[in-house]
């Protein structure tokens, strides 16, 4: 009976050892933070996919011509808003709109089965939330985001920007619409 439990015990402990090594191996060690694209690697990007199959055909209404979106400005509440003196969200829209023109290239609008939008968050420096140096050393950053018929998010992306003045918002821009239509995992 105990070399019943020995070997018991023994080859309960090579699972449980062998199953901890399996884990760690293929363990997904992706993270939000993405680095797939080079324009990701200059600044801080966070990235989520969120139903491949719909970004798919979200990407594939805009190679078609699909070029509609909505945007807005979040200010800044604790500090004095000054990055929105300096650019106007109908400029902002007038790049967008630009750069996403890059992207079609059939002439088919078709109705649109998905929303896309974007906005431009002004970081708010004396927020009392944000506690470290770190947190503070952005100028703010552009949400693209892109959702389904039933408002469901599949897919977002966030990138920073550096320039108090908003004069890098078109190269976040650019990242953020590249990283939609490359996306591919």
């Amino acid at each position: 009976m105990k070399k019943y439990i020995t070997i018991f015990f023994i080859l309960f402990f090579t699972y449980f050892i062998g199953e901890s090594i399996y884990i760690e191996v293929n363990k997904d060690n992706t993270s939000s933070k993405a680095k797939r694209l080079e324009c990701q690697k200059e600044v801080t990007v966070f990235e989520r996919g969120y139903s491949l199959s719909d970004i798919k055909y979200a990407q594939r209404l805009i190679i078609h011509g699909d070029d509609s979106f909505s945007s807005h400005i979040e200010k800044a509440v604790y500090s004095d808003s000054t990055l929105f003196t300096h650019i106007l969200l109908k400029q902002m829209d007038d790049i967008f709109k630009q750069i996403l023109q890059k992207y079609i290239k059939y002439n088919e609008k078709n109705k649109s089965e998905y929303k896309l939008s974007y906005y431009i968050y002004e970081n708010d420096k004396k927020d009392p939330g944000k506690k470290t140096k770190k947190s503070k050393i952005y100028a703010g950053y552009v949400v693209l985001e892109v959702k389904n018929m039933d408002n469901k998010s599949i897919y977002k992306v966030q990138i920073d920007f550096m320039d108090d003045m908003g004069t890098d918002i078109k190269k976040s821009m650019e990242c953020s619409l590249k990283s939609l239509m490359t996306y591919n995992q």
